[in-house]
């Protein structure tokens, strides 16, 4: 207790630490003395309670005797007054490949592994281990990409005039097509602001539900079953960016067809991100990078990856922030979303109603090829059984006088011979059959 106190009056708010060994040393002693405490005491209570700090103790020396160059070491001493000591794993590559050593091999797979060489850091200690970018088997051309390059969710541009632009850019995308639509914000409180404008703008049948920050798995259903309802007015789904329903959800064709995503989905400043963007510094690489902007942007990946499910899908996907528009962003987009297009409130309906427009025609024109390769077909087969009858016709002296079903019969009996047998064999053989 004393060796805590000691480094809890050196303590600034937060403090790294080079070494907490004498601190170690002492909780093994203390283990012991609790071990022998637990065996001979008779108050269940009292026994429960003691029980529950020794387990934190060994768990504190298991970590303490796994660390290595990938943990920080810091103590924190809160608001309230509290002190912590903290055995932080910056980089979990070390603890992961203890395991996967294990195996014959591993394969990591996930839709949102970009950029790539930051999860192999993580993930990864070895320069042999390769990655595979797997093309989207989606067409580009059922899904609309925007980024909206006149709205911002920096802190120093929030405001009432900045929530009613949002909440004017929504309205504008569910009037482009009718249909279940849900917007993903950077935190509850800018989802309530954007909300309680939009909740005043004039509509007409736009029903709204609205993810709460502690809602039971029964709340969590009835949210969802919102979208399965046929309905022929839009929904709108109010969330939050990282939440259960951003990730791990399938609604699938007409059940969404559409995301907004509110922010670059950075997350918020705090002691535990500084630590992360130090250590990364001091390893000649990207603090803020690793700690803020390629969490945010899995965050964003995975809200867009909602639209489109299955190869029959077709959405909009509208990234609604001008810091999309810097290049370190880009640089974590997927390959197929090249195709993004820059829009503002003043045109966004514009950009849509004309996506819609290629996507009708590009219907169309599916379909009268479609139609017209069902059409050749139907004349093929028809010349096919006319060039075939007649061939059939010549073999038969007087091939009016037979009936249908005697000449089916006398077909059977044919097939059935040996020789015929095995002269369809060696057709088969030539045409490359098995």
């Amino acid at each position: 207790n004393k060796q805590l106190l000691e480094l809890k009056r050196e303590c600034d708010g937060c403090q790294i630490l080079n070494s907490v060994s004498h601190v170690y040393i002492k909780l093994l002693s203390l283990m012991t003395k609790l071990e022998e405490f637990i065996e001979d005491c008779k108050d269940e209570a009292i026994r429960k309670e003691v029980l529950e700090f020794y387990f934190g103790i060994r768990n504190f020396i298991y970590i303490h005797d796994r660390q290595d160059e990938n943990y920080l070491i810091y103590s924190e001493l809160s608001e309230e007054g509290k002190f912590y000591l903290h055995l932080f794993c910056v980089n979990p590559a070390g603890c992961l490949q203890e395991y996967m050593g294990k195996a014959n091999s591993t394969i990591l797979f996930s839709a949102t592994f970009l950029p790539i060489n930051y999860y192999k850091k993580l993930l990864s200690t070895t320069k042999e281990d390769y990655a595979i970018y797997a093309e989207s088997p989606f067409e580009p051309g059922k899904r609309l990409l925007l980024l909206g390059n006149d709205v911002s969710t920096k802190y120093t541009r929030r405001g009432p005039e900045m929530y009613r632009k949002y909440a004017e850019y929504v309205m504008h995308v569910i009037k482009g097509r009718t249909g279940n639509y849900i917007v993903f914000f950077p935190s509850y409180r800018f989802l309530e602001k954007v909300w309680e404008v939009f909740m005043e703008l004039p509509q007409e049948q736009i029903e709204v539900v609205v993810q709460s920050q502690y809602m039971t798995e029964q709340e969590r259903e009835e949210f969802l079953k919102k979208f399965e309802q046929e309905r022929a007015h839009s929904l709108i789904g109010f969330c939050v960016m990282g939440g259960v329903f951003s990730e791990g959800i399938d609604l699938t064709e007409d059940k969404l067809i559409g995301a907004m995503i509110i922010g670059t989905g950075l997350p918020q400043v705090c002691l535990e991100r500084e630590l992360l963007k130090y250590y990364f510094d001091r390893k000649n690489l990207n603090g803020f990078d690793y700690a803020y902007l390629y969490p945010g942007m899995n965050k964003v990946l995975q809200s867009a990856g909602r639209v489109i499910r299955t190869d029959q899908d077709r959405g909009v996907i509208t990234l609604l922030d001008d810091r999309f528009m810097d290049r370190q962003c880009q640089e974590v987009f997927p390959r197929e979303w090249n195709d993004f297009q820059i829009c503002n409130s003043e045109n966004i309906e514009e950009k849509i109603a004309k996506a819609e427009e290629e996507i009708r025609q590009l219907q169309n024109r599916k379909r009268k090829l479609l139609n017209q390769k069902k059409d050749a077909e139907r004349k093929a087969r028809t010349h096919r059984l006319i060039e075939r009858g007649a061939i059939l016709e010549s073999l038969l002296e007087k091939p009016e006088q037979y009936s249908n079903e005697q000449i089916k019969g006398l077909l059977e009996i044919a097939f059935q011979t040996a020789q015929a047998q095995e002269h369809l064999r060696k057709i088969k053989e030539e045409n490359g059959e098995n």
